[in-house]
């Protein structure tokens, strides 16, 4: 399976170890890019809204699965069953907002829409959180007991 992260700007270097532990267990088992989206010098929020839905409109695949507060919430054995209906050679893209969010193309774009929390998250710990679960999904799916429950 060929999974992206597609997010709004660059990595924090307080999450940036971790994020590379977990990058590196998800690619044991399945190619996971990370491609950081240029962030809008704009000062306005809605031109800031509209200058990032170019970029990820223009970058991210049919069928994406955005990352945004007013998505579906999903307990993690959910994104495991997600992942394991996903046939073939499956390949998916997910995105994360800049810190002003997203706009509503980009929404009525998304093949999916998942809330992590009904918080208010910096995009920088959302990041970090899509990551830890995509690996907790298939830790689910393979069997691994990273996942305890």
């Amino acid at each position: 399976m060929k999974l992206r992260l597609l997010v709004v700007g660059k990595a924090g270097k307080d999450f940036r170890d971790y994020e590379t532990s977990l990058k590196k267990r998800l690619q044991g088992s399945h190619q996971f890019d990370i491609v950081e989206l240029t962030e809008s010098k704009a000062k306005q929020l809605n031109q800031i809204k509209a200058d990032e839905a170019k970029v990820i409109l223009k970058t991210a695949k049919q069928g994406f699965v955005l990352f945004d507060e007013k998505g579906k919430s999903l307990s993690s054995m959910q994104w495991a069953d997600f992942f394991k209906k996903q046939v073939g050679n499956a390949s998916i893209d997910f995105v994360i907002g800049g810190a002003a969010g997203v706009s509503d193309e980009v929404r009525q774009q998304a093949g999916f829409t998942w809330s992590l929390s009904a918080l208010t998250l910096p995009h920088q710990l959302a990041r970090v959180l899509v990551i830890e679960q995509l690996y907790r999904a298939f830790s689910i799916i393979h069997g691994h007991p990273y996942h305890k429950v």
